[in-house]
């Protein structure tokens, strides 16, 4: 009976333990995106009520996002918000 009580809880710390490893994989890799080159989505907020998504090729998401703005495909009532890299 002890010993399964010890094996139980082995096993749920190694679970614990591999999940939170593949959590901080996947935020090494959004941050890596965030900088990355490539097409970027976001969300635009718009305070008119048009609200929708929209992808922009730039050096970086910062850099997509200026030339999204600078293109006026969104509303200066928009604000955008940064949904991750687009994977071809």
């Amino acid at each position: 009976m002890k010993i399964r009580i010890v094996l139980s809880t082995a096993a749920l710390v190694i679970s614990t333990s591999v999940a939170m490893a593949d959590t901080s994989d996947i935020a090494t890799h959004r941050r890596a995106d965030f900088y990355a080159p490539g097409k970027h989505q976001f969300y635009a907020w718009c305070t008119n009520g048009q609200d929708r998504r929209v992808a922009q090729t730039g050096d970086s998401a910062r850099d997509a996002e200026a030339r999204l703005l600078a293109s006026q495909k969104v509303a200066e009532s928009c604000r955008l918000v940064w949904q991750g890299r687009i994977h071809a």
